[in-house]
């Protein structure tokens, strides 16, 4: 039986019962791409994964969209929520080993290394 809400649960844990630290970095990537976004990821019962949530911010957050969404922030701010986004995406990646550590997304999130 698989524990947790659906929506957040990483896919190797939702599908295998696989469980590490890096299953929180997903679940910590949904959060700050929310966050970020202002959209909220909706599961279903039919698919509760977050696929489709994650696709949609894939395709749909560009440059031109967030310059939109947020027109009132200066250049510095709209970079720094291209990051945050860049950062989220990373985190829910299929393959829990190319997904960062908690250690380098607090570095980036701080501005003290390269995005």
């Amino acid at each position: 039986n698989v524990v947790g809400s659906y929506g957040y649960i990483a896919p190797e844990y939702l599908y295998r019962g696989e469980i590490s630290t890096q299953s929180d970095i997903y679940s910590l990537g949904l959060l700050i791409i929310e966050t970020t976004t202002g959209e909220k990821n909706q599961p279903n019962q039919n698919e509760p994964s977050a696929r489709d949530f994650i696709e949609n911010v894939r395709q749909n957050w560009t440059d031109g969209r967030i310059a939109s969404r947020y027109s009132m922030l200066k250049a510095n701010d709209l970079q720094e929520i291209k990051v945050c986004i860049k950062i989220g995406l990373e985190c829910v990646q299929i393959d829990r080993k190319k997904r960062p550590s908690i250690e380098n997304i607090v570095k980036r999130l701080e501005g003290r290394c390269a995005n």
